[in-house]
């Protein structure tokens, strides 16, 4: 139960964040406003939208349709049938901020501060704009890492907010990276929607190792995408991944992955100037991985460093037993890819509909790791559809 919220820091925000679930909305229309008609141009609320997210703090913003099968069936708390009426979905990024992850490792004290700082922010902006469209007469609800009924990914991938990256369940900005949290606001307001992009990250990711090689756990594959649940991915090994961010007794949480990839950049003109090489010189990629390791990219700046190690055990706030204190390991990849094995968990593998967060279902391992192990190529699923 206390997962990422074990430094006192993250402690002090979970309180805010589930307070301000009450206020994120619901689907009912809401009163006509005399405004209406002057709020009709997809295009100009859209920029106005945006123009309004970056205001009040938003990192980057893109917007999308909100498809039907992007939602949940089902509400997490009550589970009641979800059924959405919202056409348009506004997301928002949250940097998680690159200054304070440079003195981190990635999975010690201040990871799950720093990921709990980005879903407040976002939040409160998300409640804020969803307030303000509702006095504007239109219909809107925020879904937050508290609750959302719709699913974050899908919406960050059409929103044209980046791609899916070889850390798996997770989408990589280019300006960015992988150091964002999402916040989505569904709406009637009519909006223009943005377009998916590509940046080359297919191909980066197909030659970099190094969320793989430096994941503390194994969990992220060295090997190629293969089919899951219908979609072409890099699935990590989710069981690994959250039982070691459950259990990290060195740490809170962990973004290990996030720490060391290399579009982890300080700023938007080294970014962007690297970025540009990378997609207009695809020849380029290889030597601008292997550049980031030898310019050290990933390792702690002590300099950076301004939090204390501390530990909140029920409701007392300890020093902890130890904290994770990585640096690069070059010869990870060696030691760990040949023996790799992994597992994942299809629908028919994962916990019943109804399951709480105070229920013990012992996934089936064995199973996962033959599903792996058995999961069709994406060679093979182009090939079948022919």
């Amino acid at each position: 139960m206390r997962f990422a919220t074990k430094h006192p820091l993250a402690f002090a925000m979970t309180p805010l964040i589930r307070n301000m679930v009450p206020m994120q909305g619901t689907y009912e229309r809401s009163k006509p406003a005399n405004l209406k008609n002057q709020l009709s141009d997809p295009q100009r609320n859209a920029e106005s939208i945006k123009a309004l997210a970056y205001f009040l703090g938003a990192d980057l913003v893109g917007i999308c349709e909100a498809e039907s099968w992007m939602f949940y069936s089902h509400e997490a708390q009550q589970a009641k049938p979800i059924e959405p009426s919202h056409k348009h979905c506004i997301v928002m990024l949250l940097d998680q901020g690159f200054e304070t992850m440079e003195g981190a490792s990635g999975d010690d004290w201040i990871s799950g501060a720093q990921s709990m700082r980005g879903y407040m922010r976002g939040a409160f902006i998300a409640g804020v704009m969803g307030a303000h469209l509702r006095r504007l007469g239109f219909s809107s609800r925020a879904h937050t890492n508290a609750d959302s009924d719709i699913l974050h990914i899908p919406a960050t991938l059409l929103a044209g907010l980046g791609e899916l990256s070889r850390i798996g369940e997770l989408v990589l900005n280019p300006f960015i990276g992988p150091r964002s949290k999402s916040v989505l606001l569904t709406t009637d307001l009519p909006l223009s929607f943005d377009q998916p992009i590509d940046f080359g990250l297919q191909s980066v990711c197909n030659m970099c190792l190094k969320c793989a090689r430096e994941c503390p756990c194994n969990a992220i594959p060295f090997g190629p995408k293969v089919m899951f649940n219908g979609y072409e991915i890099w699935k990590p090994d989710v069981e690994k991944c959250g039982k070691y961010r459950l259990t990290n007794m060195k740490g809170s949480a962990c973004g290990r992955c996030m720490k060391t990839c290399p579009y982890n950049r300080e700023d938007l003109v080294e970014s962007t100037r690297l970025l540009e090489l990378s997609i207009h010189v695809p020849s380029a990629r290889r030597a601008l991985i292997d550049f980031d390791d030898q310019i050290g990219a990933g390792m702690r700046n002590s300099v950076k460093r301004w939090w204390l190690d501390l530990e909140m055990i029920n409701g007392v706030c300890v020093s902890p037993m130890g904290v994770n204190e990585r640096d690069l390991d070059l010869d990870r990849t060696n030691k760990l890819a040949q023996n790799q094995k992994l597992a994942f968990f299809p629908p028919h593998l994962q916990p019943p509909l109804g399951t709480t967060i105070a229920s013990s279902v012992l996934l089936n391992r064995e199973a996962g790791l033959k599903a792996y192990a058995d999961a069709e190529k994406p060679s093979q699923a182009k090939q079948r559809q022919k």
